[in-house]
């Protein structure tokens, strides 16, 4: 079905009931409060790993919002320890490498009625808009900033830019159920997190190796 979309052909919702995070994760919002879409995005030439694909959207979306938000590793967007939004990409593969994209982003655009202390908005940081003004912006972004995919070294060094993580120790659950006191690092060439534990040892972990432990959680 992809091969017939037109680049950049979008789809969007006011409201998702069974919307999707990474893993077993859900997505919850408010109607008509969030931007919720999702953009199909064909790589010419075609682009050689997955990791590449999320620094470009981290890379693209930079450009549009305040440089208070980080990027937490591997999918969300955070304001300290609150989550702003947060992406979900599924890529088709062709022949080995990456030949086109599905990138769901969801965007806590306007103050919730229900306040969750472990969310906040775009209204919360001052910043006035609605949902279907920031997809126009998202999307005006993602066109202009195409030809910059195959800039690995570019996209590198600015998603370590706005990696979230850096400024403090925090507390970790490794896959063994240890839990670890740890700053991010770094990021690997192929997307693994690199932590350094309060002895300044460096190490890194693949994608469901290391979970930050949430302390709104419960909130």
């Amino acid at each position: 079905v992809t091969g017939t979309l037109a680049p950049f052909t979008t789809v969007a919702a006011k409201s998702q009931t069974t919307g999707r995070g990474r893993g077993v994760s859900v997505w919850q919002d408010e109607p008509g409060k969030c931007a919720l879409f999702s953009v199909y995005v064909p790589w010419i030439p075609k682009l050689k790993n997955s990791f590449l694909v999320n620094q470009w959207v981290c890379h693209s979306l930079r450009s549009i919002l305040p440089s208070s938000i980080g990027f937490k590793w591997p999918n969300d967007l955070m304001v300290g320890d609150r989550k702003l939004g947060g992406m979900l990409i599924e890529n088709h593969w062709s022949g080995g490498d990456i030949k086109s994209s599905i990138i769901g982003i969801g965007l806590n655009v306007m103050k919730p009625e229900r306040l969750l202390k472990r969310a906040i908005s775009l209204e919360e940081l001052g910043i006035d808009i609605d949902p279907d003004s920031v997809i126009k912006e998202v999307l005006h972004c993602f066109e202009s900033q195409i030809g910059t995919a195959q800039n690995h070294v570019l996209l590198h060094r600015r998603y370590e830019d706005m990696l979230w993580g850096r400024e403090a120790f925090k507390s970790y659950r490794l896959e063994s159920g240890e839990v670890i006191q740890a700053k991010v690092s770094g990021i690997e060439p192929l997307g693994r997190l690199i932590l350094e534990d309060e002895s300044g040892k460096l190490r890194s972990y693949d994608i469901d190796a290391v979970k930050w432990i949430d302390p709104y959680q419960n909130s």
